[in-house]
């Protein structure tokens, strides 16, 4: 060998069989260009006319720029008669960042034998589940996908594709140490694995034109001979609408990725850490507006949301199953640039009574909270419980015993604002007083009871409304009740409850805001 080290040596040639690195780099380039060109030009130019996007695609709108880190991309199927035709075996995994902070990915590809999951697939995914709940990062799974893969998954060792003690485990909630954020984003036809997401989430977000199920029409008609659509199945009015199985639906799969960068920005990684404050914003709508917002008349309708103008920093409330269970108002906003999540009644809708499906919404946002460390904010206009055959049918009481656990228990601040009325059962479900709320005020004109005024007149006094009838009439009936009422209302007024202690305080409409800021002050302990 030469002085300068430029010339080989014949020692250095690889033995017969070896590969140089010449060939190997060849190689590598090779299989990572198969693995990048994902199903093939022809199917993701089909995609991309239809107008979605593909699964690295999606990866990029959702992570910081440049720092994703894939895992996996060289993987491939394992049966010999598929092997590299199934490029990353349909499955894009890694991690990288949003906002700065680390998030685990997946993203299933539905140019590659439709997104089904196989073997690989599937050890891929259990893998990167793993490794968030190992690592405590927020897991966000992106679904497209038309359920597993056949003949992959036949035979009695099928369940091998859930994962073992090798580092993957089906869905990672086994090994995860403590709380993450988990997301789902429905961007397609997707069944199969994307439904167990969704029900390991905390947060579902569908766009527009896509449905989500267990499994899909052809299944269901090949398994039970009944005829279904896509729509019918999973669609929004299903999913979005009735069930509330998907927490918000987005026009397009750019307004989903930003919805899901938005809601992180509210959680910790995971729940061990602190939720993360930004500076504050000063209200939408100024306090003094609150008197003309709420009428006066307690049967009045009338949109709770500009309330929350007024009580949230400006921008600040996401809004979660805006279409599910609409006679109450749910979501995650900031309080002085700190992350809280609210609840309130909407007059809008069936007056804002709290029914089966409410109960089932507002109890995941005080799970969501109590996970993540996030205060309670309520925000009542309470009409009372909702009763009859319907109700009873939809287990409403279950439903009610349900909520009024998980808010006793919660340990994290609680701050209840009694707006206009609280009646029932509902007034203690929703941070009432003896919820262990650690502040708890009305306006002046509230009404607290058991019942509303004129029902309650009906009630206790049946009888003397029967004899005013039967003496003078209707008309002596109508006065008599009115009179009960004016009496009833009387009674129902906040200064009896805060003469004894059951309110902390009566506060001015305009102070709502500084109510709230208060009782989070108050709340807030050091353990």
């Amino acid at each position: 060998m030469s002085d300068t080290g430029t010339t080989r040596d014949d020692r250095d040639a690889p033995a017969p069989g070896e590969v140089t690195k010449q060939e190997g780099l060849a190689e590598l380039e090779r299989r990572r260009a198969a693995a990048l060109a994902m199903g093939g030009e022809e199917r993701l130019a089909a995609r991309a006319a239809a107008g979605r996007l593909n699964a690295r695609e999606r990866v990029a709108l959702l992570v910081d720029p440049g720092s994703f880190v894939e895992l996996g991309m060289l993987a491939h199927s394992d049966r010999e008669e598929v092997g590299e035709r199934a490029p990353a075996d349909a499955v894009v995994t890694g991690v990288g960042t949003v906002e700065g902070r680390k998030v685990c990915v997946i993203a299933t590809d539905a140019s590659v034998l439709a997104g089904t999951t196989g073997r690989v697939g599937s050890r891929k995914q259990g893998q990167i589940m793993s490794l968030a709940g190992r690592k405590g990062y927020p897991l966000v799974m992106l679904g497209d996908a038309n359920g597993g893969r056949l003949p992959d998954l036949l035979g009695s060792d099928f369940a091998a594709a859930a994962g073992g003690d090798e580092g993957e485990h089906f869905l990672g909630l086994r090994v995860t140490e403590d709380r993450i954020p988990r997301i789902t984003a429905i961007l397609g036809n997707a069944y199969g694995d994307p439904t167990l997401w969704a029900g390991s989430s905390d947060l579902v977000v569908m766009a527009e034109g896509c449905s989500i199920a267990l499994s899909g029409p052809s299944l269901v008609g090949a398994s039970t001979g009944a005829e279904t659509t896509h729509e019918q199945l999973g669609g929004p009015a299903v999913t979005v609408r009735e069930t509330g199985m998907v927490t918000r639906l987005e026009p397009t799969e750019e307004a989903v990725m930003q919805t899901i960068r938005r809601y992180l920005g509210y959680l910790p990684s995971n729940a061990t850490r602190e939720p993360p404050s930004v500076p504050p914003v000063a209200p939408a709508t100024p306090g003094e507006e609150l008197l003309t917002i709420v009428p006066d008349r307690g049967r009045r309708g009338y949109d709770v949301r500009r309330v929350l103008d007024a009580v949230l920093d400006g921008d600040s409330f996401l809004e979660l199953h805006p279409e599910h269970a609409r006679s109450v108002v749910v979501g995650l906003g900031r309080v002085q640039g700190r992350p809280v999540g609210v609840v309130a009644n909407q007059p809008k809708f069936r007056g804002g009574v709290l029914d089966a499906p409410a109960a089932v919404k507002v109890h995941r946002l005080v799970d969501l909270c109590t996970g993540f460390g996030l205060p309670l904010v309520f925000l009542q206009d309470m009409p009372g419980v909702m009763i009859g055959e319907e109700s009873e049918r939809l287990a409403v009481g279950q439903k009610l015993i349900g909520l009024y656990t998980a808010v006793a228990r919660s340990p994290v601040p609680k701050v209840t604002v009694i707006l206009r009325k609280a009646f029932g059962f509902g007034y203690m479900a929703l941070g009432g007083p003896s919820m262990g709320t650690d502040y708890v005020v009305a306006w002046p004109n509230a009404e607290i009871g058991f019942m509303a005024a004129d029902n309650a007149v009906h009630v206790v006094h049946h009888r003397r409304l029967q004899a005013a009838r039967a003496e003078g009439g209707e008309e002596a009936a109508r006065a008599l009740a009115a009179e009960l009422e004016r009496e009833m209302h009387s009674a129902f007024a906040p200064w009896r409850a805060a003469s004894q202690s059951f309110l902390h305080d009566v506060i001015r409409p305009q102070d709502t805001r500084q109510a709230v800021i208060d009782g989070l002050f108050v709340g807030t302990g050091y353990r």
